[in-house]
């Protein structure tokens, strides 16, 4: 269950104040006070329910008329009020004529399905502006193509017709040991493994392991770090034929960076 945000925000309680003027309630309010918006509805992309906000989009609200305006709040509402939010509100009590503020608003959908609700900015007038907002919840749709939880297991045992790479690639990690431990074994013994049906239990689910507890090494399982050579530790642990147990490239003939994501440059 997300967390969400008190959506409905009073103006005077903002700190963020973005107009160009701005008065207070002593100011007086023009009868010719007149309040338009950039937009008179906003329709945000279709997102999946559970990878969060997308980017927010803007109403600017100008006072084209001849006075000032007084304003009482910019509130969120309707049934799925609480699938948007309001950014970076001003802290302004009157708007001028001829100023004006952005109100940024961002959706993010708790559910699949059409998202409706209304920004609704409050005049001292009585004569609100209603924006209409809307959008849609839905999975994205992501399509396993590839993994490789350990590395190099997929190109160790991607031996057709005993192994397919492909029905392999679409499999999930719970079904190996009961799919894939015969297959497992049958190439561990073909290169020569010492002990076939203990490498497969060591190797099977295809899920790298990660420990806090210790330094993160994949030749003892927890985890992988940049500089370890997994080529050879996998080789290593699963042919038992020694002129077959390195790639010979034993390092990374670039440095690897200080700073995230901390991989090497790479070749031109």
């Amino acid at each position: 269950m997300k967390s969400r945000l008190l959506r409905t925000v009073a103006l005077p309680a903002l700190i963020a104040v973005l107009a160009t003027g701005c008065d207070d309630m002593s100011d007086p309010i023009g009868g010719s006070a007149a309040v338009s918006v950039s937009q008179n509805a906003l329709a945000f992309e279709t997102l999946d329910p559970d990878f969060g906000e997308g980017l927010p989009r803007s109403v600017t609200v100008t006072n084209t008329g001849g006075g000032s305006a007084e304003l009482g709040g910019v509130f969120l509402e309707g049934a799925a009020a609480s699938d948007f939010q309001l950014l970076d509100m001003p802290g302004m009590k009157s708007l001028r004529a001829g100023s004006s503020f952005d109100v940024r608003v961002v959706f993010d959908p708790s559910t699949a399905g059409a998202r409706e609700a209304q920004l609704r900015i409050e005049l001292g007038n009585g004569e609100d502006v209603v924006v209409p907002l809307s959008g849609r919840g839905q999975a994205a749709g992501f399509v396993q193509v590839d993994r490789m939880g350990i590395p190099a297991l997929n190109t160790v045992f991607n031996h057709p017709p005993q192994f397919s790479k492909t029905d392999y690639n679409v499999a999930t990690p719970d079904k190996d040991v009961g799919t894939y431990t015969g297959l497992f074994e049958t190439v561990l013994g073909a290169v020569a493994n010492p002990d076939p049906s203990g490498t497969a239990a060591l190797l099977l689910p295809d899920a790298l392991p990660v420990s806090l507890a210790g330094p993160t090494s994949f030749a003892t399982l927890t985890g992988r770090a940049l500089s370890d050579d997994a080529v050879d530790i996998a080789l290593s642990v699963t042919v038992g034929i020694e002129a077959l147990e390195s790639d010979n490239v034993d390092g990374n003939d670039k440095a690897f960076s200080a700073t995230f994501p901390y991989l090497a440059r790479p070749h031109r």
